[in-house]
Parts: C-alpha cells; sequence; structure tokens
C-alpha cells in the first residue's frame, strides 16, 4: 500500500514536469495567463483582455469625475482631435490647437494587463458630449471674496472693444478716452454736463486657459450682450402704439430714459428725439450686468432763484378781494454745479458743491384790502418742489394732461403752493389722482397736486400762501412710481404748464 502511493506520488510530479517544461515553450514569453473582465465604471465599457508580466502605460480619461475609458494610444486620440479641428473648427479658431474640454482631464497609469482598444469609442463620446476644448483667453470677474464669473473670448480685442462700448452706456467715449488717458476735464463753463471720474467696482483679469468650445466668444456683440445681461436671458419688450414717445414709453416701463432706451435699442433706436413707428418693438429691459460701472459727474445746471414773498401793503383805499401790484415779482437766477453720482446709469445721489448768481431776483410788492389775508395769486408759479427735475412732459403718453415731476435728489419730497390761493379740494380718486390737493388762487387760475403719499394736513378753504407747505410726494392712485402729477387750469380748463413756468430748465 506504502509503494502504491509513492508510484501515484511519482506519477503526478513527473505530469506536472511535462506540463511545465512544454509549456513554457508552448506559450508566448509575454503572456502568463488569460483572465476574461470587464471595467464596469466606466462610460465606455471596456474589456479586460489578458494580464502580462510587463506592464502597459493607459491613460484613463474622466469627464467630470467619472471616468470615461481608458486610452490605449494617446498618439491616435491626439490625431483623430486633430482632424476635428481641422474639419470643424479651424475656420474659426485659426492656428489654434484642439483639446479635451475644460471637464476634462487625464491621468496615466501602468498596468499589467491588456484592454480592449476602444479608442474610436472614446473620440465617439468627445464628439457626442462636445467635449473638446481650446487654449483661449479666459475674462475672470471677481471681488474680494473671489471669481463670481467668467467668460471665454477668442479674440481678447473683441472683449476690450465691447468693454468700451459698453462703458459708453453711462459715459461719453470722448470723456472715458480722456480720463483712461490720465486727463482731467475743464470746469464746465456752460450748462451741461462731464464726467470727471469713473470705476467699475469689481476686478476684471485676462488669463489664458482652455473653454470649451461652445463657450468661447467670438463675436464683440456676444461679449457686449453679456456685458449688459449677463447670464439673464429674459427681455421684455412693448410694441409702439399710436402717440407713443420715448419719453412715454419708458415712463411705463420701470422709468426707462430715452437714452436708457436708445442705447439698448441699437440700430433700431438713432436718436432720442426719433419718431417711433406703430407696432416697433422695443426692448425695455434695463441692465443686469456682471459689473458695475460708478460714474462721477460735474453738472452745471441754470437754476431759478426765487424772491422772497412778496411785500404785501395793506391799503384802506382797496375793497376786500382787490390787490394792485406794485411791483412785479422777478425771479433771478443762478448757476449750480453739482457732483453726482451715477451707478449703472441710475442717479444714486448728489450734492450741490458751488453756485453764483447770475441775476438778483426782485421781490414783488403788492397792496391788498386791509380787511382779507392775501390768498389772490401772483399769476407768476414756482416749482412745487426742490431741485425739480420732469419725469414725463404734457402729452408724453395718450391723455397725460399735465407734467410730472420729481426732486432730483429725494423722491419722496415736500411739495409747496405754486402761488397764493384757497384749498378747494383735499380728496382721493383711486383711479387717477390718489391723494391730492387743488387750489383755487382766486385770480382765474387753479393747480392740481396729485399722487401724494397721504391726505394733506389742509382744510378746504383754508387761504395758503406760495411756497407753504402742500403734502409729500407720494406713489397713490394710478402710477407706476412715486411722482408729483401738478395741473394748471385757466379759467376752467387745463393747459400745459409749460406754457406758464420754464420746463427748459429741467429736463
Amino acid at each position: 500500500m506504502k509503494n502504491t502511493r509513492i508510484l501515484i506520488t511519482l506519477f503526478v510530479c513527473a505530469i506536472f514536469s511535462i506540463l511545465i517544461v512544454f509549456g513554457l515553450n508552448y506559450f508566448d514569453d509575454n503572456a502568463l495567463f488569460t483572465v476574461k473582465g470587464s471595467t464596469s465604471d466606466s462610460l465606455v465599457k471596456q474589456e479586460t483582455l489578458e494580464y502580462s508580466k510587463d506592464p502597459h502605460t493607459y491613460y484613463k480619461l474622466y469627464h467630470s469625475g467619472q471616468l470615461v475609458g481608458m486610452i490605449s494610444d494617446m498618439d491616435y486620440i491626439e490625431d483623430k482631435i486633430a482632424e476635428i479641428y481641422h474639419a470643424d473648427y479651424e475656420e474659426i479658431f485659426p492656428d489654434a490647437k484642439l483639446t479635451f474640454g475644460e471637464d476634462y482631464y487625464v491621468s496615466e497609469e501602468l498596468g499589467y494587463y491588456v484592454l480592449e482598444n476602444v479608442d474610436d469609442k472614446i473620440v465617439d463620446y468627445l464628439k457626442d458630449n462636445k467635449g473638446f476644448g481650446i487654449n483661449t483667453n479666459i475674462i475672470n470677474f471677481s471681488t474680494d471674496e473671489g471669481i463670481y464669473a467668467s467668460i471665454a473670448v477668442w479674440d481678447l480685442s473683441d472683449f476690450e472693444n465691447a468693454r468700451d462700448r459698453f462703458l459708453t452706456n453711462f459715459i461719453s467715449e470722448e470723456d472715458l478716452k480722456k480720463l483712461e488717458n490720465g486727463e482731467s476735464n475743464d470746469t464746465l463753463d456752460r450748462v451741461g454736463s462731464q464726467a470727471v471720474g469713473f470705476r467699475v467696482r469689481e476686478d476684471i483679469t485676462a488669463t489664458k486657459g482652455v473653454a470649451d468650445v461652445d463657450r468661447i466668444m467670438t463675436e464683440e456683440d456676444e461679449v457686449l450682450e453679456y456685458l449688459c445681461y449677463g447670464d439673464n436671458e429674459e427681455r421684455k419688450y412693448y410694441t409702439v402704439q399710436e402717440g407713443d414717445t420715448l419719453q412715454g414709453v419708458g415712463f411705463f416701463n420701470e422709468n426707462i430714459t430715452p437714452t436708457q432706451i436708445m442705447l439698448i435699442n441699437p440700430g433700431v433706436i438713432h436718436s432720442t428725439d426719433q419718431v417711433l413707428e406703430v407696432g416697433m418693438k422695443l426692448n425695455v429691459t434695463y441692465f443686469t450686468s456682471p459689473i458695475t460701472v460708478i460714474v462721477t459727474m460735474e453738472s452745471l445746471r441754470e437754476e431759478v432763484v426765487y424772491p422772497e414773498s412778496p411785500l404785501y401793503i395793506e391799503d384802506n383805499t382797496l375793497y376786500t378781494n382787490v390787490s394792485e401790484v406794485v411791483q412785479e415779482e422777478e425771479n433771478g437766477s443762478q448757476y449750480t454745479l453739482y457732483e453726482e453720482t451715477w451707478v449703472n446709469g441710475v442717479l444714486a445721489g448728489g450734492e450741490a458743491i458751488s453756485s453764483s448768481i447770475i441775476e438778483q431776483p426782485v421781490q414783488g410788492i403788492i397792496k391788498v384790502g386791509t380787511r382779507q389775508r392775501p390768498n389772490v395769486g401772483t399769476g407768476s408759479f414756482i416749482w412745487p418742489v426742490n431741485n425739480p427735475i420732469m419725469t414725463c412732459s404734457w402729452g408724453c403718453y395718450a391723455g397725460h394732461r399735465g407734467i410730472d415731476i420729481n426732486n432730483r435728489y429725494n423722491v419722496y419730497d415736500r411739495i409747496y403752493a405754486a402761488d397764493n390761493g384757497t384749498v378747494v379740494v383735499n380728496g382721493y380718486d383711486a383711479g387717477g389722482w390718489g391723494y391730492y390737493v387743488r387750489i383755487d388762487h382766486n385770480n382765474g387760475f387753479q393747480t392740481l397736486y396729485g399722487h401724494m403719499r397721504s391726505r394733506s394736513p389742509l382744510v378746504v378753504g383754508q387761504t395758503i400762501v406760495k411756497g407753504e407747505y402742500v403734502g409729500d410726494v407720494g406713489n397713490t392712485g394710478r402710477t407706476t412710481a412715486a411722482h408729483l402729477h401738478f395741473e394748471i387750469y385757466v379759467g376752467g380748463t387745463r393747459v400745459n404748464p409749460c406754457s406758464y413756468m420754464n420746463c427748459a430748465s429741467i429736463y
């Protein structure tokens, strides 16, 4: 029995020896054994064909952290990408090299296995997912907290030109060039405005980097569109109706000025005085820019200097309610220089820094009956708010029969009586004026003050003197923004207030 086990052992050993000798001569020197398998975690499925005793170099291609597949021949892939470049992208991006896109990266790996070659499938994956990029100009927008936005631009001059065009939305091209060259404007010697400084609140830097081909901007207008609206793709449009003006269109669309409408409708609106055609479609979307342009302006304005309240001389020879002008009241004028801050085209604040009298005002002298407080108007009107600016003139939209004004620097300003008179109405009109007051000046004129913030403290029948408090600017009634709606009546008929007041000075 013992001899039998020894013989069996010797036989088995002999068989293994034969297999070892003949097996090593039979199999390829580089193949130890073959194992079938697959890389189940890759997007492009790839079989493991065999394991070897010598290492192979593979390139793992990842897309957004996910393994796409193992590249067997990087030179082959690069040749294929080059073919795609010449066929599809060379005309758009001349003298460039196509490579993997932004969200792709490659890691090199040595492995003791032989993988199925799926290089063509990987190329197909790149085509299907537009996984190509080009080294180009990356424009980063940042604050102290870091980069918050970036764009890719093929030609850096497209960005520079678009940036300057965007800036001219808020500052004239002439002022921009001067300030960029370190020059300063002379002190204003005539009514008007000029920029004395500007800055972009955020930091803008240009670097080189790889960007996806579909993300690279190749047109100046495309860059300008981004600077105007960023990633905001929503646009608000208005279709011109019969009788519309630029001022009226802007009034009903977030108070956009005619100049701003012209700037955001290039090729359509060429002048702020342009006559609008019925059916014309206008972009009325205000800027939602990724950058903030701050412009410091000097503005020289000719302003009215009002005289002191008229000097009333009691005269017992005059009947009650009868008056006689001894000296006509005359307004004076002055130049006032303001420094204003504009943020992306919107006035953010301002203050007067100097003024000089051009013509002194003349105080009026009026004889009145001794038994009555003067409630008869002078026939000369003052602006009912300080620092007036007109936001909507007579007829700026259909049916508008008055003028809309604001304090240039304080929207919710106090309202003052434009002349002496008697309060005849203190009411509320939900579908129109909101809280409003009407004053009879007892000389054929009446004035109306609409959209007040709340009911006026005045009492019907009360006498009010020019310049006395009427109420506060608001936006009650039918209105889109806070302002004073001001009307003048002559003999009970509404007339254009600009026929009696110098409206040209407050545009």
